[in-house]
């Protein structure tokens, strides 16, 4: 299986704030941002794999500040690291105020995705390649917590019941 270049499955979606995204302070529901951010990741997920593909994970969400009413939401995805099966995709998010123009980085998200057969067993997807000095450092840090859950560390990060 040839590897893809990174910018060959990016993906974007833009969405305009309305009323019924708000929250009782008026802005974006984070649970609306985190939705529009896993569906452009899973845009992303096929492009790449051009299998099926179900969202695993989602790690490290930050939201850095709040998205009014009328806001254009501009969503970026793109995948940075692979694994025989599994793709992690980083997700930025930009609003912008209409009429100023001013633009703002929102919140960023890495999401893990795995490609399945019919079945929904996974299966092998492409490599990808890096292409920018971003890339490569979201490559690294994903390549340590990918290290870190195959090594059973996933404890400190999960909140899974111990099963007795």
């Amino acid at each position: 299986m040839q590897a893809k270049k990174a910018s060959e499955s990016e993906s974007h979606l833009t969405w305009i704030v309305a009323p019924q995204d708000l929250n009782r302070h008026g802005t974006l529901f984070g649970g609306q941002l985190l939705a529009l951010a896993d569906r452009v990741a899973a845009m992303t997920a096929l492009r790449h794999s051009r299998q099926d593909c179900v969202t695993v994970s989602i790690d490290k969400v930050d939201f850095l500040a709040p998205v009014h009413h009328g806001y254009i939401l501009d969503m970026t995805a793109r995948v940075h690291f692979t694994a025989r099966t599994s793709m992690e995709i980083y997700v930025s998010a930009i609003a912008e105020e209409p009429r100023s123009g001013a633009r703002e980085l929102v919140c960023e998200a890495f999401f893990s995705f795995v490609a399945v057969d019919e079945n929904n067993r996974p299966i092998p997807v492409p490599g990808v390649e890096l292409e920018t000095e971003t890339d490569r450092r979201l490559n690294q840090e994903a390549q340590a917590r990918y290290n870190a859950r195959k090594a059973g560390k996933s404890h400190a990060r999960t909140a899974r019941m111990n099963k007795s």
